[in-house]
């Protein structure tokens, strides 16, 4: 699994002592992996990743909890899913950036606009997904729970959910990386600390050495996310993980 970045990472450093690439902008990954350490060394990296990995879950949970159970609601049901499915279209298709000054004018400038905006890419993706997951499930499931008047809150937990695990899950990795993206580009616009504003900040600044670490350490969280999501994926449905 790591195969793959270690060697981009070994022509990375050859291209730059070779001249091929400009040290100025691409720094060498061995002179970027000296200032990570000194960055740890003096705690200001695991001030920026902590504030980052805080907005990211608070803006996965607030996103992803009322996506998915919007999603599986629309899935089941036909008024709910005829009458919101038309606004989640014509809303998921705009640009989030373009939202932020209503989220602004809504919610004002602080930290919930902040989730508000990392929030709503999960949101669109979870809603979608489940929808689509709760769509695809053999009806004959949902047919057989309602012949034994399975209770609604059952039919969400034990028949739908189970079975429509696996789009659902699919989802949440979608999710994460938008999520992920989100509070980057949050953090370029309004904060002050995050990876995100470390990355514009030192940009600014033309401390690009800096930048390109806040960008490895990005790239470095999101590959253990996904790595992690693909670890609870094979333990919850080892039947459709990945073969080896």
């Amino acid at each position: 699994m790591v195969v793959s970045p270690v060697l981009l990472l070994v022509v990375w450093e050859v291209l730059s002592r070779a001249g091929v690439l400009d040290v100025r902008i691409f720094s060498r990954p061995t002179l970027v992996a000296t200032l990570i350490w000194s960055l740890a060394l003096d705690g200001s990296l695991w001030t920026h990743t902590s504030a980052t990995l805080l907005r990211l879950m608070v803006g996965m949970v607030v996103g992803v909890v009322p996506g998915l159970f919007l999603g599986l609601t629309m899935g089941l049901f036909r008024v709910p899913r005829a009458v919101v499915n038309p606004l989640i279209s014509a809303t998921y298709a705009l640009p989030r950036i373009a939202l932020f000054p209503l989220v602004l004018l809504v919610v004002g400038l602080n930290e919930t606009s902040n989730v508000v905006m990392i929030a709503l890419g999960p949101f669109f993706t979870m809603t979608i997904s489940a929808m689509a997951a709760v769509l695809n499930v053999d009806r004959v499931y949902l047919r057989v729970a309602k012949s034994f008047n399975v209770s609604t809150a059952d039919m969400y937990t034990k028949v739908v959910l189970p079975a429509a695990m696996p789009i659902i899950l699919s989802g949440v990795k979608l999710s994460l990386g938008l999520g992920l993206l989100g509070v980057v580009s949050v953090e370029f616009l309004l904060a002050n600390q995050g990876l995100g504003y470390m990355i514009w900040h030192s940009w600014q600044i033309l401390s690009l050495g800096e930048s390109m670490a806040g960008l490895l350490v990005a790239g470095v969280l999101g590959y253990v996310m996904f790595a992690a999501l693909d670890r609870l994926e094979r333990a919850l449905i080892p039947w459709a993980g990945p073969q080896h």
